[in-house]
């Protein structure tokens, strides 16, 4: 292995080192252990290749992905039952599905939305989170998380499963919820919504 190679596979390694470091540490913002917060990082992103049939409906086969959409809801359960912030959630789950849904739309390949437009649901999931919880801050990111991560699937999802089942299907297709593009967009939604308010609300606290 030449020189070239060898600072190629650093650079590759360091790179996703500080990925994992990112959505760990933003885990770890959100309240769970450091070996929970380790687990629910690789869980959702070996899960990403993986999953579970639902339904079928003509040619088309409804399937949830595991780390898209499984992982994401369990978690998001367990802090609505730990954190019991659980009107702040439900609200800002239903404003991030409307600004989601607003910015995704059904195409050959499944739900999509360009950049920067997919930026927009952790944004205000972040920004509502912030409002709602301001005189608990410690309750800020956990909404941050659940408003992100389920305002998504359900926004571009749920919302849009018509008119996927819509589409001319010739051949047997399968659509994953929290799959594909929109697999990217429930990880990173709620890990820059935690993010964000770690950095307001840390700010906060320095002051």
């Amino acid at each position: 292995m030449n020189y070239t190679s060898l600072l190629t596979f650093f650079i590759i390694g360091l790179f996703f080192y500080i990925l994992y470091t990112i959505f760990y540490s933003a885990f770890r913002e959100v309240g769970f252990s450091k070996l929970e917060a380790a687990v629910i990082v690789f869980g959702s992103l070996l899960g990403g290749a993986l999953n579970i049939t639902l339904f079928t409906y003509q040619n088309w086969t409804i399937a949830i992905n595991v780390g898209g959409a499984v992982i994401p809801i369990l978690v998001s359960i367990y802090l609505l039952a730990k954190q019991r912030c659980t009107w702040r959630a439900l609200l800002g789950i239903g404003i991030v599905a409307f600004f989601t849904y607003n910015v995704t739309w059904v195409s050959s390949t499944g739900v999509t939305s360009p950049f920067p437009l997919w930026l927009i649901p952790p944004a205000v999931a972040s920004v509502f989170s912030l409002l709602s919880c301001y005189k608990r801050p410690k309750h800020a990111a956990p909404v941050a998380y659940i408003s992100g991560t389920l305002g998504v699937l359900v926004g571009a999802d749920v919302f849009h499963l018509p008119d996927i089942l819509a589409l001319p299907a010739t051949s047997e297709i399968t659509a994953s919820i929290g799959g594909a593009a929109i697999f990217d967009m429930v990880f990173l939604a709620g890990i820059i919504a935690v993010l964000i308010d770690a950095l307001f609300v840390g700010r906060r606290r320095s002051q």
